[in-house]
């Protein structure tokens, strides 16, 4: 059986308000995930989980197969995404669809298309990882963090952020939320991801954009009016 593809999209958001749902050139982010996960010809269905019935009505009309309303418990800010994801993989299994494999795509990552779906899992079936995330790298060194102590700065990990040139310093990465595939019964084990045996697919950087506020929406837009224009 295919990967199931699990898209948690809850309904509240204090930082974005309705932010799953925005509109980046007249379309619902949600949209350009599900529509992305689709065209990749990966998954045996696509599923939303959200406690918000406009989003899982916009989530049916966008191509997704599998709608599920999430309990309260899980549409607190509070809430994680692994939570959420075993919450929709046992109400699978107790409904006799138990998944060798998913994989977690957010709807604040409208960028990543069907291409870098397909590139992920490729990485994770050759490799025979229990976990394959996409990766971005720090446009500024982590080591080179600054924190407040009363009145003064303080280097936050070492000095070495402080004292050697940028170039000189090891290359950080972050999980960005674009596409990450798990093994479903080592992730129900471990209870979290990128656990053990995680792989990283390193997606390019113009399409890497996590949106949690307006502003990162702005910069979306400029990326996707850019690459509209690179390919005419």
């Amino acid at each position: 059986m295919k990967p199931l593809c699990i898209i948690p999209a809850r309904g509240g958001s204090k930082r974005f308000p309705r932010k799953n749902i925005a509109l980046l050139h007249g379309k619902p982010l949600l949209t350009y995930v599900i529509e992305a996960a689709i065209q990749s010809n990966v998954f045996e269905h696509v599923c939303v989980s959200s406690d918000d019935d406009e989003i899982l009505k916009i989530a049916k009309e966008s191509g997704a197969d599998l709608l599920l309303q999430r309990p309260a418990e899980l549409a607190a800010d509070t809430a994680r995404v692994p939570h959420v994801c075993a919450s929709v993989l046992r109400a699978c299994a107790e409904k006799g669809s138990s998944y060798p494999s998913f994989a977690v795509m957010l709807p604040t990552s409208p960028l990543c298309n069907a291409e870098d779906v397909r590139a992920a899992f490729a990485i994770f079936a050759k490799n025979d990882a229990n976990y394959v995330a996409s990766m971005a790298a720090y446009d500024e060194p982590p080591q080179a963090a600054m924190s407040v102590k009363g009145n003064e700065l303080k280097s936050f990990f070492t000095t070495d952020g402080l004292t050697k040139r940028s170039q000189d310093l090891e290359k950080l990465y972050y999980i960005d939320g674009s596409v990450l595939f798990a093994r479903t019964e080592v992730f129900l084990r471990e209870g979290d991801f990128c656990g053990s045996k995680t792989i990283p697919y390193f997606i390019p950087p113009e399409r890497s954009v996590d949106i949690d506020t307006p502003l990162d929406l702005l910069w979306a837009e400029f990326l996707m009016t850019r690459n509209e224009a690179s390919h005419r």
